[in-house]
């Protein structure tokens, strides 16, 4: 007895709003509005491009999806703000935690006490005391 024709027909795969041929995997391009056949350039295969039409695409995102450098950096430091305008005189802010009390939130300065090829050192200080307590750092 001879094996019978299966009329389901296998369609491309889809991955989000990405098709892929079923045949040898090939990412497949979106059918145009004239188009009445998506064809694979890898391996000839044609796809009924009305069989992608309509289909809905749904999306799932987070801020922490798409790292970003920039963002990153923005967070760890940050100019005093005051009365809406940049405190030109006041030191930058970093989101690091006192060794002494554990207050987040140190402002800091950084000087270059030795030679160029060694490390500079960082002064943090609390702005709530107006004390002389510094914490050094150097790196």
């Amino acid at each position: 007895m001879a094996p019978s024709k299966s009329t389901t027909r296998v369609s491309a795969h889809r991955i989000g709003s990405l098709l892929f041929c079923p045949a040898c995997g090939t990412l497949l391009d979106l059918p145009k509005d004239d188009q009445d056949e998506i064809a694979c350039h890898q391996c000839g295969r044609k796809e009924p491009a009305s069989s992608y039409e309509n289909l809905p695409t749904k999306t799932y995102s987070s801020p922490n999806a798409f790292p970003s450098e920039l963002r990153s950096k923005r967070a760890l430091v940050q100019n005093k703000v005051n009365d809406g305008e940049a405190a030109k005189d006041r030191d930058p802010v970093a989101q690091e935690k006192c060794q002494k009390c554990g207050h987040i939130g140190l402002s800091y300065k950084e000087m270059q006490l030795r030679s160029a090829d060694e490390g500079s050192t960082i002064f943090y200080k609390h702005d709530q005391l107006l004390s002389n307590q510094l914490d050094r750092i150097e790196y």
